[in-house]
C-alpha cells in the first residue's frame, strides 16, 4: 500500500510539471505570435491546442486528487493509518520537484 501512495504522489508531480511545462508553451506561443506582429487569428489553432492539453492535464490533476481520496478510504478500511494518502498530509519527498503549493 505505502508503494501504492508513493507512486500516485511520483505519477501527481509528474502532472504538476507536466501542466506548468504546458503554461510556460502558452507563454511562448503568445510571445511569438506578438513578436511577428501577427493578428489573433493567426496561430489561433496552436493556442487553442496548447489550450486543450492544458485543460485534460488540468483534468487529470483533479482525478489524481480523487484517487488519494478513494486511497485513504480504503487505507481506513484495511486499518492503516491514512494521513499519507489522503488530502491532509504529503510525504516530505512531495516537494521534491520544486512545484509547491498544491494540494492533491
Amino acid at each position: 500500500m505505502l508503494a501504492l501512495a508513493s507512486d500516485l504522489h511520483a505519477y501527481e508531480r509528474l502532472l504538476q510539471a507536466l501542466f506548468a511545462k504546458g503554461g510556460e508553451l502558452a507563454t511562448a506561443a503568445i510571445l511569438a505570435q506578438a513578436g511577428q506582429n501577427l493578428s489573433p487569428v493567426a496561430g489561433h489553432q496552436v493556442l487553442t491546442s496548447i489550450s486543450n492539453a492544458q485543460l485534460l492535464t488540468s483534468t487529470a490533476l483533479g482525478h489524481i486528487a480523487h484517487a488519494h481520496r478513494e486511497l485513504e478510504t480504503l487505507a481506513r478500511k484495511l486499518g492503516i493509518d491514512p494521513t499519507a494518502f489522503g488530502d491532509v498530509l504529503k510525504p516530505p519527498a512531495s516537494h521534491e520537484s520544486g512545484v509547491t503549493g498544491l494540494a492533491a
